[in-house]
């Protein structure tokens, strides 16, 4: 499958053709042949945005997990969180996005503390309740333990139920190790976790190495811009074209 959106409208169809129900964590026991399409957003919240755009126009709907931990965005400022309401607008669901090593090593009870605190963090800034996590660069620990989040009213994506008894398929690094169309074809599986990064989905196809340097140059353009906001005639010290060459 290509990383393109067009690739990925086919995949939508594809699953419809087969009779797929697109659902979530909490009401895919209601349909016999089910499909969890889950967005981890590691980088960027503009492709979370243009992604949920697509799913919109198609007619379906997915859960996008972010950070409140991101040295590349921060949730809580008014641009992101009008990302943030847009993506809901379309009608999407948003949950968290857990990355355990921003915190030192900690026990269970500290685990626990750390995700709940989170989950607290990210309702209060969109003010709506986050009912699922998923893990950032989760640890063989975390995997193996099927830690319950809340005593379990919140889903953990890498709990048992989801692994175990879901086909798990993820498009991490903008690799699939498996061939996800074929394995919707052969119908196989009844339930499916797919997991898919904005991130690394264009209109027209890029290679890896050019989808992550247009992203390195796009935030330096960023970068610029706020100090444009914050530093008063900016261009006295340093014009864009010093920096853009």
């Amino acid at each position: 499958m290509e990383f393109t959106y067009d690739a990925y409208k086919n995949l939508i169809l594809l699953i419809k053709e087969h009779g797929y129900s697109f659902c979530d964590y909490l009401n895919y026991e209601k349909y016999d042949k089910s499909v969890i399409i889950r967005h981890d957003v590691d980088q960027d919240l503009k492709k979370a945005l243009e992604l949920s755009e697509v799913e919109h126009a198609m007619g379906i709907s997915s859960i996008y997990f972010v950070l409140v931990t991101s040295n590349f965005y921060n949730i809580f400022s008014k641009k992101n969180r009008e990302i943030l309401q847009a993506i809901c607008e379309n009608g999407c669901s948003l949950g968290l996005h857990f990355d355990e090593t921003q915190y030192c090593k900690i026990d269970e009870n500290g685990w626990k503390e750390a995700v709940n605190y989170e989950i607290s963090l990210l309702e209060q800034c969109i003010q709506r309740k986050v009912t699922s996590v998923s893990m950032h660069r989760i640890s063989k620990e975390t995997l193996e333990a099927d830690r319950k989040i809340r005593d379990g009213k919140v889903i953990n994506c890498y709990g048992k139920e989801f692994i175990r008894n879901h086909k798990y398929i993820a498009d991490s690094r903008r690799y699939w190790k498996e061939d996800v169309e074929k394995l919707i074809r052969e119908e196989q599986y009844k339930r499916f976790q797919i997991l898919i990064h904005p991130f690394w989905y264009y209109w027209k196809g890029k290679s890896a190495k050019e989808t992550l340097r247009s992203f390195c140059i796009d935030q330096a353009y960023r970068c610029y811009d706020e100090l444009d906001k914050n530093i008063r005639n900016l261009n006295e010290f340093l014009e864009k074209s010093e920096v853009f060459v």
